[in-house]
C-alpha cells in the first residue's frame, strides 16, 4: 500500500473568462465543481493505475471534510487513517482557472489541530511500500509531523517520495530542504529544484540533490516535457503536444505516475515517458479530484505519439 500523507483539502473549482474582475463585475462561471484536492490527486493517480493507496492526515467534521472522504472513498482510497476532528475546519482551494488554462488559488487555510503524527500511524507507516508527502502544509506543525513520518519511513527502508511544490508563503518553508534530504526520491519543477539546492544550473542544481539517501530527481519542465537524473543517469524526456485546457493538477498527476513507475521497475526513458503523458492527459481535462486522467486516456497519448502501453 501506497501512503499519501498531508495536504487534504477541498478544491472549488471555477472557470472564468478572464483573471481580471473588478468590483461589481458579475462575470459567468462556465464550469463549476467541489471536490477532493491537493495530494489526494495523487492519490486518485495512483489508485487509478490500479496501486492500493491510502490517505493519512487530518479533515474537519465539516462539509469540505466530508467532501475529501466520500471523493477518496468513492476512488477506493483507503480513509481509515485519516482523524475526521471535531471542531476543524477543513483547508480549502478556491482555484480559478481562465481561458488560457492557467489557475489562480484563493486559499482558505481552515482550522487543523493536530499537532504530532497519531501513534496508529506508526505502524501503517512503516509498513508501507511507499511514502509521499508535497512541501504544501496550513499549520505551523505540520513540517515536523512530515518530516517525522520521513525518518519513521527511512528507518523501516520504506521508499520516500518528496515534492516540495511551491511552499505555502505564510509559513517557513526551510523544512524542505531536510524533507528533501530524507527522500528516496525528489519530484519538482526547475525553479523549486534550484530553491532546494541554492544553485542556478539546472543540472547541477538536480545533481547536487542526490545523495546517500535520494536516488532519483525528476523534474517537471511543462510542455517542455522532464529531466530524470541519477548518479548514473540524465534522460531529458519531450513532452506531448496536446490542446491545454487546465494546468490544475497536472503536476499531481505527473507525481502519482513517477511513484507508479519507479515501483514498477522502469527504466528512467519509459518513466519519463509515462509520467509526461500522464500530465498531458490531465491538461485536457478541466478541474481536478474525480477529473484526474483515467488510465485510458493516458494510453491514448501514448498510443497517439508512437509509444507502447507502459501502464501495466
Amino acid at each position: 500500500m501506497i501512503i499519501v500523507l498531508g495536504d487534504l483539502l477541498a478544491d472549488y473549482s471555477l472557470r472564468v473568462p478572464a483573471l481580471e474582475t473588478k468590483p461589481k463585475d458579475l462575470v459567468t462561471v462556465r464550469h463549476l465543481e467541489l471536490g477532493s484536492g491537493g495530494a489526494t490527486n495523487v492519490a486518485i493517480t495512483l489508485a487509478r493505475f490500479g496501486i492500493e493507496t491510502a490517505c493519512m492526515g487530518e479533515v474537519g467534521n465539516d462539509l469540505f471534510g466530508r467532501v475529501v472522504c466520500q471523493s477518496l472513498a468513492e476512488e477506493g482510497i483507503h480513509t481509515s487513517h485519516i482523524a475526521v476532528t471535531p471542531g476543524a475546519r477543513t483547508p480549502v482551494a478556491n482555484v480559478l482557472v481562465d481561458e488560457r488554462g492557467e489557475p489562480a488559488y484563493l486559499g482558505y487555510p481552515g482550522n487543523l489541530k493536530l499537532k504530532s503524527l497519531l501513534k496508529n500511524w506508526f505502524d501503517p507507516i512503516r509498513s508501507a511500500d511507499a511514502l509521499f508527502s508535497d512541501g504544501w502544509v496550513e499549520h505551523d506543525d505540520a513540517p515536523s509531523m512530515i518530516l517525522e513520518a520521513f525518518h519513521l519511513a527511512r528507518e523501516a527502508g520504506v521508499p520516500v517520495f518528496f515534492d516540495p511544490g511551491p511552499g505555502n508563503p505564510r509559513i517557513d518553508n526551510t523544512w524542505h530542504q531536510e524533507a528533501a534530504f530524507l527522500a528516496t526520491i525528489v519530484v519538482g519543477t526547475e525553479e523549486e529544484v534550484r530553491r532546494l539546492s541554492d544553485k542556478d544550473d539546472p543540472l547541477t542544481s538536480t545533481r547536487s540533490l542526490l545523495g546517500e539517501n535520494t536516488r532519483l530527481v525528476a523534474v517537471k519542465r511543462g510542455g517542455a516535457g522532464s529531466m530524470l537524473v541519477t548518479e548514473q543517469e540524465c534522460e531529458i524526456t519531450a513532452g506531448f503536444p496536446v490542446i491545454f485546457r487546465d494546468a490544475t493538477g497536472a503536476g499531481d498527476s505527473f507525481d502519482g505516475a513517477i511513484i507508479y513507475g519507479y515501483l514498477k521497475g522502469l527504466p528512467l526513458s519509459n518513466l519519463g515517458v509515462l509520467a509526461n503523458a500522464t500530465g498531458a492527459a490531465k491538461v485536457q481535462k478541466l478541474g481536478t479530484g474525480h477529473n484526474m486522467p483515467t488510465v485510458d486516456e493516458i494510453k491514448l497519448v501514448l498510443d497517439r505519439f508512437g509509444y507502447n502501453d507502459l501502464t501495466t
